[in-house]
Protein backbone atom coordinates (compact mmCIF):
# COMPACT_ATOMS: atom_id res chain seq x y z
CA UNK A 1 0.00 0.00 0.00
CA UNK A 2 1.66 3.25 -1.24
CA UNK A 3 2.01 6.21 1.26
CA UNK A 4 -0.82 8.54 -0.40
CA UNK A 5 -3.32 5.49 0.09
CA UNK A 6 -2.24 4.86 4.08
CA UNK A 7 -2.63 8.68 4.38
CA UNK A 8 -5.94 8.81 2.96
CA UNK A 9 -7.28 6.26 5.22
CA UNK A 10 -5.63 7.60 8.14
CA UNK A 11 -7.87 10.48 7.62
CA UNK A 12 -10.64 8.92 7.22
CA UNK A 13 -11.33 7.99 10.44
CA UNK A 14 -14.11 9.16 13.00
CA UNK A 15 -14.24 12.67 11.94
CA UNK A 16 -13.37 13.31 7.96
CA UNK A 17 -11.91 15.69 6.09
CA UNK A 18 -14.15 17.15 3.67
CA UNK A 19 -14.35 14.96 0.84
CA UNK A 20 -14.75 15.97 -3.08
CA UNK A 21 -17.75 13.88 -4.51
CA UNK A 22 -16.74 11.96 -7.64
CA UNK A 23 -19.54 12.54 -9.80
CA UNK A 24 -19.46 16.36 -9.21
CA UNK A 25 -15.96 18.15 -7.48
CA UNK A 26 -17.97 21.33 -7.07
CA UNK A 27 -19.71 19.67 -4.01
CA UNK A 28 -18.10 18.09 -1.33
CA UNK A 29 -19.11 16.21 2.39
CA UNK A 30 -17.47 15.16 5.21
CA UNK A 31 -18.93 12.28 7.85
CA UNK A 32 -18.19 10.89 11.49
CA UNK A 33 -17.98 7.26 11.76
CA UNK A 34 -18.09 5.64 14.94
CA UNK A 35 -14.92 4.15 16.10
CA UNK A 36 -17.04 1.36 18.03
CA UNK A 37 -21.14 -0.14 16.19
CA UNK A 38 -22.43 -3.38 15.39
CA UNK A 39 -21.24 -5.23 12.92
CA UNK A 40 -22.90 -5.30 9.00
CA UNK A 41 -24.04 -2.20 7.41
CA UNK A 42 -24.51 0.96 10.45
CA UNK A 43 -27.14 3.36 9.73
CA UNK A 44 -26.92 6.54 8.11
CA UNK A 45 -28.13 10.55 9.61
CA UNK A 46 -27.35 12.84 6.50
CA UNK A 47 -27.60 16.97 7.55
CA UNK A 48 -28.15 19.80 5.58
CA UNK A 49 -26.85 23.21 5.78
CA UNK A 50 -28.34 26.39 5.90
CA UNK A 51 -27.07 29.41 4.31
CA UNK A 52 -24.32 29.60 6.06
CA UNK A 53 -22.72 26.33 5.31
CA UNK A 54 -21.64 25.26 8.64
CA UNK A 55 -21.86 21.35 7.56
CA UNK A 56 -18.62 20.53 9.61
CA UNK A 57 -20.31 22.10 12.75
CA UNK A 58 -23.49 19.82 12.22
CA UNK A 59 -21.27 17.06 11.88
CA UNK A 60 -19.23 17.24 14.79
CA UNK A 61 -22.56 18.64 16.46
CA UNK A 62 -24.23 14.53 16.40
CA UNK A 63 -21.37 13.02 17.18
CA UNK A 64 -22.42 11.89 20.64
CA UNK A 65 -25.56 11.10 18.74
CA UNK A 66 -23.70 8.70 16.10
CA UNK A 67 -22.11 7.20 19.29
CA UNK A 68 -24.97 6.37 21.19
CA UNK A 69 -26.54 4.65 18.21
CA UNK A 70 -23.32 2.81 16.23
CA UNK A 71 -24.73 5.94 13.17
CA UNK A 72 -22.78 7.35 10.49
CA UNK A 73 -22.95 11.03 10.15
CA UNK A 74 -23.04 12.79 6.80
CA UNK A 75 -22.81 16.71 6.19
CA UNK A 76 -23.21 17.47 2.50
CA UNK A 77 -21.62 20.92 1.13
CA UNK A 78 -23.51 22.90 -1.33
CA UNK A 79 -21.45 26.11 -1.67
CA UNK A 80 -22.58 29.63 -2.70
CA UNK A 81 -21.66 29.76 -6.55
CA UNK A 82 -23.09 26.91 -7.96
CA UNK A 83 -23.96 26.71 -10.55
CA UNK A 84 -24.42 30.34 -10.97
CA UNK A 85 -22.10 33.23 -9.26
CA UNK A 86 -23.48 34.34 -6.24
CA UNK A 87 -26.04 31.50 -6.20
CA UNK A 88 -27.19 30.95 -2.67
CA UNK A 89 -30.38 29.54 -2.52
CA UNK A 90 -30.61 26.64 -5.46
CA UNK A 91 -30.09 23.68 -3.34
CA UNK A 92 -32.65 24.33 -1.39
CA UNK A 93 -34.98 24.27 -4.71
CA UNK A 94 -33.46 20.89 -5.70
CA UNK A 95 -32.83 22.01 -9.20
CA UNK A 96 -31.03 24.93 -11.06
CA UNK A 97 -30.29 24.57 -14.63
CA UNK A 98 -28.56 21.20 -14.89
CA UNK A 99 -27.66 20.76 -12.04
CA UNK A 100 -29.90 17.94 -9.72
CA UNK A 101 -28.83 18.70 -5.48
CA UNK A 102 -30.80 15.54 -4.86
CA UNK A 103 -29.21 13.39 -7.12
CA UNK A 104 -25.84 14.77 -5.93
CA UNK A 105 -27.09 13.94 -2.81
CA UNK A 106 -27.43 10.78 -3.81
CA UNK A 107 -24.17 10.39 -5.45
CA UNK A 108 -22.53 11.14 -1.79
CA UNK A 109 -24.67 8.36 -0.15
CA UNK A 110 -23.38 5.63 -2.78
CA UNK A 111 -19.87 6.68 -2.45
CA UNK A 112 -19.30 7.14 1.95
CA UNK A 113 -21.36 3.47 1.27
CA UNK A 114 -18.36 2.06 -0.83
CA UNK A 115 -15.89 3.45 1.60
CA UNK A 116 -17.08 2.66 4.86
CA UNK A 117 -20.17 -0.03 5.92
CA UNK A 118 -22.81 2.32 5.80
CA UNK A 119 -26.59 1.52 4.76
CA UNK A 120 -27.17 3.62 1.92
CA UNK A 121 -30.52 2.24 0.53
CA UNK A 122 -32.58 4.22 2.95
CA UNK A 123 -31.43 6.84 5.82
CA UNK A 124 -32.17 9.54 8.02
CA UNK A 125 -32.73 12.62 7.27
CA UNK A 126 -32.34 16.25 9.14
CA UNK A 127 -32.00 20.13 7.51
CA UNK A 128 -32.13 23.39 9.17
CA UNK A 129 -33.21 26.69 7.92
CA UNK A 130 -32.85 26.53 4.33
CA UNK A 131 -31.56 22.44 5.03
CA UNK A 132 -34.96 22.20 5.89
CA UNK A 133 -36.41 23.16 2.83
CA UNK A 134 -34.14 20.64 0.74
CA UNK A 135 -34.98 18.01 3.19
CA UNK A 136 -39.16 18.53 2.72
CA UNK A 137 -38.31 18.62 -0.49
CA UNK A 138 -36.33 15.42 -1.17
CA UNK A 139 -38.57 13.41 1.44
CA UNK A 140 -41.49 14.79 -1.06
CA UNK A 141 -39.37 13.40 -4.45
CA UNK A 142 -37.56 10.54 -2.85
CA UNK A 143 -39.17 8.65 0.25
CA UNK A 144 -38.25 5.75 -0.96
CA UNK A 145 -34.73 6.43 0.13
CA UNK A 146 -35.79 7.78 3.41
CA UNK A 147 -36.58 6.01 6.70
CA UNK A 148 -38.03 9.37 8.08
CA UNK A 149 -36.97 13.14 7.93
CA UNK A 150 -37.12 16.07 10.36
CA UNK A 151 -37.54 19.59 8.77
CA UNK A 152 -35.86 22.36 11.17
CA UNK A 153 -37.26 25.45 10.80
CA UNK A 154 -38.09 26.23 6.97
CA UNK A 155 -38.71 30.14 6.17
CA UNK A 156 -40.47 28.40 2.73
CA UNK A 157 -42.38 25.67 2.46
CA UNK A 158 -43.77 23.11 -0.43
CA UNK A 159 -47.37 21.69 -0.36
CA UNK A 160 -48.50 18.86 -2.15
CA UNK A 161 -50.75 21.58 -4.38
CA UNK A 162 -51.01 20.41 -8.68
CA UNK A 163 -52.18 24.06 -8.84
CA UNK A 164 -48.87 25.86 -7.81
CA UNK A 165 -45.51 25.32 -9.32
CA UNK A 166 -42.39 24.20 -7.41
CA UNK A 167 -41.15 24.92 -5.27
CA UNK A 168 -44.49 26.27 -3.93
CA UNK A 169 -46.34 23.48 -5.24
CA UNK A 170 -45.68 20.23 -7.32
CA UNK A 171 -47.63 21.56 -10.57
CA UNK A 172 -44.53 21.24 -12.61
CA UNK A 173 -43.24 18.62 -10.84
CA UNK A 174 -42.92 16.47 -13.87
CA UNK A 175 -41.19 19.06 -16.03
CA UNK A 176 -38.42 20.39 -13.54
CA UNK A 177 -37.75 16.23 -12.28
CA UNK A 178 -38.98 13.90 -14.64
CA UNK A 179 -42.14 12.72 -16.20
CA UNK A 180 -42.84 9.37 -14.34
CA UNK A 181 -42.25 11.07 -11.30
CA UNK A 182 -44.99 9.37 -8.85
CA UNK A 183 -45.78 13.15 -7.83
CA UNK A 184 -46.78 13.79 -11.40
CA UNK A 185 -49.63 11.52 -10.38
CA UNK A 186 -52.88 12.32 -9.26
CA UNK A 187 -53.08 12.41 -5.02
CA UNK A 188 -54.70 8.94 -4.56
CA UNK A 189 -51.83 7.43 -6.23
CA UNK A 190 -49.08 8.94 -4.53
CA UNK A 191 -50.65 7.78 -1.33
CA UNK A 192 -51.24 4.57 -2.16
CA UNK A 193 -47.71 4.17 -2.28
CA UNK A 194 -45.59 2.52 0.51
CA UNK A 195 -45.79 3.87 3.59
CA UNK A 196 -45.13 7.59 3.32
CA UNK A 197 -41.93 9.12 5.12
CA UNK A 198 -42.50 10.27 8.77
CA UNK A 199 -42.06 13.63 9.00
CA UNK A 200 -40.90 15.89 12.24
CA UNK A 201 -41.22 19.30 11.72
CA UNK A 202 -39.64 21.79 14.59
CA UNK A 203 -39.43 25.11 14.81
CA UNK A 204 -37.90 27.52 17.77
CA UNK A 205 -41.31 29.01 19.77
CA UNK A 206 -39.25 32.68 19.32
CA UNK A 207 -38.54 32.27 15.68
CA UNK A 208 -40.85 35.00 14.56
CA UNK A 209 -39.01 37.55 12.80
CA UNK A 210 -41.07 38.53 9.64
CA UNK A 211 -40.12 36.96 6.73
CA UNK A 212 -39.47 39.00 3.09
CA UNK A 213 -41.28 35.95 1.25
CA UNK A 214 -44.21 34.95 1.95
CA UNK A 215 -44.73 38.77 3.26
CA UNK A 216 -45.73 38.87 6.80
CA UNK A 217 -44.68 35.36 7.12
CA UNK A 218 -42.55 33.99 9.91
CA UNK A 219 -40.84 30.45 10.32
CA UNK A 220 -42.81 29.56 13.60
CA UNK A 221 -46.07 30.18 10.90
CA UNK A 222 -44.70 28.09 8.27
CA UNK A 223 -43.28 25.05 10.73
CA UNK A 224 -46.89 25.08 12.10
CA UNK A 225 -48.35 25.47 8.39
CA UNK A 226 -46.51 22.60 6.99
CA UNK A 227 -47.45 20.45 9.61
CA UNK A 228 -51.01 20.94 8.82
CA UNK A 229 -51.06 20.23 5.37
CA UNK A 230 -49.19 17.42 5.89
CA UNK A 231 -51.55 16.16 8.09
CA UNK A 232 -54.36 17.36 5.76
CA UNK A 233 -52.49 15.17 3.35
CA UNK A 234 -53.02 11.93 4.94
CA UNK A 235 -48.93 11.75 6.19
CA UNK A 236 -47.82 10.78 9.38
CA UNK A 237 -46.41 14.72 10.70
CA UNK A 238 -45.71 15.18 14.13
CA UNK A 239 -44.92 18.88 15.17
CA UNK A 240 -42.69 20.21 18.08
CA UNK A 241 -42.16 23.92 18.99
CA UNK A 242 -39.43 24.42 21.39
CA UNK A 243 -39.61 27.14 23.92
CA UNK A 244 -37.55 29.56 24.13
CA UNK A 245 -35.59 29.38 20.74
CA UNK A 246 -35.63 31.93 18.14
CA UNK A 247 -33.50 30.91 14.94
CA UNK A 248 -30.81 28.45 16.26
CA UNK A 249 -30.29 24.91 14.05
CA UNK A 250 -27.79 23.97 17.18
CA UNK A 251 -30.31 24.56 19.63
CA UNK A 252 -33.26 22.56 17.67
CA UNK A 253 -30.72 19.72 17.18
CA UNK A 254 -32.22 17.96 20.68
CA UNK A 255 -35.84 17.78 19.09
CA UNK A 256 -34.68 16.04 15.85
CA UNK A 257 -32.30 13.65 17.16
CA UNK A 258 -34.93 12.49 19.75
CA UNK A 259 -37.23 11.77 16.88
CA UNK A 260 -34.83 10.31 14.77
CA UNK A 261 -33.25 7.71 17.29
CA UNK A 262 -37.19 6.54 17.46
CA UNK A 263 -36.61 5.28 14.07
CA UNK A 264 -33.55 3.53 14.41
CA UNK A 265 -33.24 0.56 15.82
CA UNK A 266 -34.54 -0.24 19.20
CA UNK A 267 -35.43 3.29 19.05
Amino acid sequence: MNLAVRHTQRLERRRTPFLACRADPRFSYCLYVPPRAPAGPRPLLVVVHGDRRTAERYRDALTDFADAHGCVVLAPLFPVGVPEPEDVLSYKRLRRRDVRFDLVLLRMVEEAAARWPVRADRFLLHGYSGGGQFALRFSYLHPERLVGVSVGAPSSITRLDPALPWPAGIADVAEKFGAAHPLSAPLPLRLSRPVPVPVHVTVGALDTRPLRRPLGATRLGQALALHQHLLEQGLPATLEVVPGIAHNGFALLPAATRFLSTLLPGG
